[in-house]
């Protein structure tokens, strides 16, 4: 890898913001229930097997461990291919045999991202869920259904075995599966014709609204509460947590939300200018022309070919939909005035969010020096970047432009919009906010790349602290272990009663509208942190307009 001194000046301001847009889902609801008929509400494999469950569309069996048992592969809606691609989703075909649960199902149909490791697929058949529950026996146990991240592109619920944080925390935990990318939230006025109940534009979160109403009408089948579901994602899946808790149609689905490393306070796309690039897609896609021929023309191309299109693989260019009926409003305007599902919020970011974006700009040939420096802070900050180059000097980063960028990009797009969601909500639901800032820097590398300089507590490291991310390459030493004892404890308390505090853990204070002080996690070092404000230097970026409002990752 080149040295510092040796880095040579961007030729273009493209690979500065595909890489930045690329690695995080800054801008990462509900389909109609499932009709099923009383008999299959009722049907049951053998009670007495406790790897048999019978869900509202038939039996299921799963595998049973002193992990306690988990079912894989359960399908929660209907395959969106064929006529069902780019609608709402539709319930599943019931089945009346016992249904293998015992091998996760492939994710949905997406681009490769060397980033991320993963290898994409062109499969559409993937609406299927997983269900971890502690070893069987016992009734009313929360829920937790967690959405994972990826920029809205790529990532899959089976990199998420969640059996540790279901024995652990003694709760049901569900992963779903969700459209990505152009199969997700494609917009476009023919597609919104034909569903004007839904629109278009949302069909990632329709099918994650599926996955919360599945929960919770099954929840009973595996020992859970449907009155304690919390709703749960990270980075594009905490983004999602944000649009379902101001979407009308995921009101009274979920009690509680955990949003990790996803300020609601960053903007999403509006219907005009997603329709507008919906209209470019399918043009790319070689489906031109009369508005009313687009829908046919798109559903008969294959997965290979709409992930061959201009765009599909592009975080820039999917995200929810807002001024839809699904979002009404965008979330971090209709949170930001009290507009929203009155729950308990478990809501946080990393103590070094912006690292893992400057990484992605070196390993994509961008080259972070003295020269490129002040051009991406103009290309991103316009008129202010001067303001923010003199506050953020490299010199201050042991004369690193690389860490100088990763500290501007966390500040200003994660803690302190961060503070400012958490504020908002701690004004609607006094009392019911709790913030957090992970602060283990020696974290696991969950990503492929492992540039010169130090990743510290970046986007995404508190994962593998709560799930067995199945990546490889994430095993915690044994202080990291207490943490990921500790955090487990937090976030399942959490789930079962909207408070995180009690038990032997260090206590958690709630957030308030004023002094905001999130809970410091780190190895053996729990305490609410003072000086959040002054170190991510947050009166600064108040008198800027606010990082939602800006074409910024």
């Amino acid at each position: 890898m080149a040295t510092q001194g040796s880095r040579k000046p961007a030729k273009t301001l493209a690979p500065f913001l595909a890489g930045l847009l690329g690695l995080v889902a800054l801008v990462a609801l509900v389909a109609p229930g499932h009709a099923t008929s009383s008999a299959a509400r009722t049907r049951a494999g053998d009670p007495a097997d406790p790897a048999v469950a019978a869900t509202t569309n038939g039996p299921v069996r799963g595998t049973v461990t002193d992990r306690g048992r988990s079912f894989l592969g359960v399908p929660f809606a209907a395959p969106p291919v064929g006529r069902l691609r780019w609608r709402p989703p539709a319930p599943p075909a019931p089945w009346t045999e016992v249904r293998d649960a015992t091998h996760y199902a492939e994710g949905c149909a997406r681009r490769p991202r060397a980033l991320l490791g993963d290898a994409g697929t062109t499969n559409e058949d993937c609406l299927f869920l997983n269900v971890f529950t502690p070893p069987a026996g016992g009734t009313g146990k929360p829920v937790l259904v967690w959405f994972h991240g990826g920029s809205f592109i790529s990532g899959s619920a089976a990199a998420y075995d969640a059996a540790d944080l279901a024995r652990s925390g003694d709760m049901v935990v569900v992963t779903a599966n969700y459209r990505l990318g152009p199969f997700g939230y494609l917009a476009h006025a023919a597609l919104r014709a034909e569903s004007p109940a839904a629109g278009s534009g949302n069909y990632g979160l329709l099918d994650q609204g599926a996955a919360l109403r599945w929960a919770g009408d099954n929840a009973a089948a595996f020992g859970g509460d449907r009155a304690r579901v919390t709703v749960a994602g990270q980075s594009a899946g905490g983004l999602s947590v944000c649009a379902h808790l101001v979407s009308p149609h995921s009101r009274g689905l979920f009690t509680r939300a955990v949003v990790q490393s996803a300020p609601c306070a960053l903007r999403i796309r509006d219907a005009a200018a997603a329709e507008s690039a919906g209209r470019t897609f399918a043009a790319g896609a070689g489906c031109p022309g009369a508005a009313a021929s687009v829908p046919a023309c798109l559903r008969g191309k294959s997965a290979t070919d709409i992930l061959a299109a201009p765009n599909a693989g592009s975080p820039t260019a999917w995200t929810p939909v807002s001024g839809t009926p699904v979002l009404p409003t965008a979330p971090a305007d209709a949170i930001a005035a009290g507009d929203h599902a009155e729950v308990p919020v478990l809501i946080g970011d990393t103590l070094d969010e912006g690292t893992i974006t400057s990484a992605v700009l070196e390993s994509e040939g961008t080259e972070l020096n003295a020269v490129s420096y002040p051009v991406l802070l103009a290309a991103v900050f316009g008129v202010d970047a001067a303001r923010v180059a003199a506050r953020y000097p490299a010199p201050a980063y042991g004369g690193d432009h690389r860490l100088a960028f990763a500290a501007v990009f966390r500040d200003a797009v994660f803690a302190c919009p961060t503070r400012a969601t958490a504020r908002w909500f701690a004004a609607a639901t006094p009392g019911r906010t709790y913030a957090y800032e992970f602060a283990d820097r020696t974290a696991p590398n969950l990503y492929t790349l492992n540039p010169d300089f130090p990743l510290g507590a970046y986007h995404g490291a508190e994962v593998p602290y709560l799930f067995a991310y199945r990546r490889g390459g994430t095993g915690l030493d044994p202080a990291q272990r207490r943490l990921s004892v500790v955090m487990t404890s937090y976030w399942s308390r959490f789930a079962a009663t909207g408070d995180p505090g009690g038990g032997t853990a260090p206590p958690w204070p709630a957030t308030t509208t004023t002094a905001y002080r999130p809970l410091s996690l780190a190895p053996d070092a729990i305490t609410p942190r003072r000086d959040f404000d002054s170190a991510h230097q947050c009166d600064f970026w108040d008198g800027l307009p606010r990082p939602a409002a800006r074409p910024v990752p």
